[in-house]
């Protein structure tokens, strides 16, 4: 299962929703060790990483692993899911030599120039500029986003870390004013995050006028059957996203192309397509003509976690 020359690794995508995992040798994931577990059943990362690796046949000398949380020095607090993980301790704790960790945004971001064409679906076509920064823009639990600048002579891009969806939310008219200020109440602050988050749906669902709790998944089905306040909802995101991944594209001047990665951005990327989203994005005459794609692969941050592996 495990066969090879390189040094075996352990990588992953440790998101607050759901961890994806595999081994990795020689930069790639190993056939037949992938697997996906729910992080909400598992007290910390160290009980969720020892699960995993209870179910392998072989054991990893090091690890490289993508944390949906900022990353400092060796440490990672994940803030949707309450979890401090310290890159020291989950080595001692789980035998291995050497943990390296990283936002997860950076490992989708190493991950572009390894997705083939059919693990990128086309939003908006453009032509980019092919020097330039590109932009991944993560959206699921939480919100983020990473630019990818190529470095000439280098194997692999750099991909700073950043926290994108702390940033405040872009207020354009009466209707994002008058959100801003329900998110300020309810939320503790009109953040990026606050409103493109799976949650912030569910925000924007109550915005409209919806009652109760309605989970994320639900209001874009209820869009698609045509209930009115789930429907307004979903224009809205699709007209906040155009306006903030416009405003992160132009940040980080990523006329290279944006791509959208994660659980939420597949499952409302249809949506997209007719609710605002392209007038808002293409508002500038930087981001006119910058291409949108979807990444399709849900496990590509455990390829760029693969990639990092295999330097050591």
């Amino acid at each position: 299962m495990t066969a090879g020359h390189g040094t075996l690794a352990l990588v992953g995508d440790i998101g607050a929703t759901t961890a994806r995992l595999a081994l990795a040798r020689d930069g790639m994931p190993v056939p037949g060790t992938a697997a996906r577990l729910a992080t909400a059943d598992h007290a910390s990362a160290e009980a969720l990483l020892a699960a995993y690796l209870a179910t392998q046949r072989a054991a990893p000398r090091r690890a490289c692993l993508a944390v949906a949380g900022a990353v400092r020095d060796g440490s990672a607090w994940m803030r949707n899911r309450g979890w401090q993980i310290e890159a020291e301790a989950l080595a001692a704790a789980l035998g291995l030599q050497h943990v390296h960790l990283m936002n997860d945004l950076q490992a989708q971001g190493l991950a572009l120039d390894r997705l083939s064409a059919a693990a990128q679906d086309r939003l908006l076509t453009g032509t980019p500029e092919p020097r330039a920064a590109r932009l991944v823009i993560g959206l699921g639990t939480g919100v983020n986003c990473a630019p990818v600048h190529r470095v000439p002579g280098a194997a692999a891009p750099f991909v700073p870390a950043t926290e994108g969806g702390a940033a405040a939310l872009p207020v354009h008219d009466a209707e994002s004013l008058a959100l801003a200020e329900r998110l300020r109440a309810e939320a503790g602050g009109a953040t990026v995050e606050g409103a493109l988050s799976g949650r912030g749906l569910a925000r924007l669902w109550r915005f409209a006028g919806g009652h109760g709790r309605l989970a994320p998944p639900d209001v874009l089905t209820e869009a698609a059957a045509g209930e009115q306040h789930a429907a307004e909802a979903v224009a809205l995101y699709a007209r906040l996203l155009g306006h903030a991944a416009r405003d992160m594209s132009l940040a980080h001047l990523a006329l290279g192309g944006v791509w959208l990665a994660g659980g939420l951005a597949r499952a409302i990327a249809p949506h997209l397509r007719h609710n605002g989203f392209e007038a808002a994005f293409r508002a500038d005459p930087l981001t006119a003509g910058i291409p949108v794609q979807v990444i399709a692969d849900d496990a590509a941050a455990v390829l760029g976690c693969a990639e990092v592996a295999q330097e050591g």
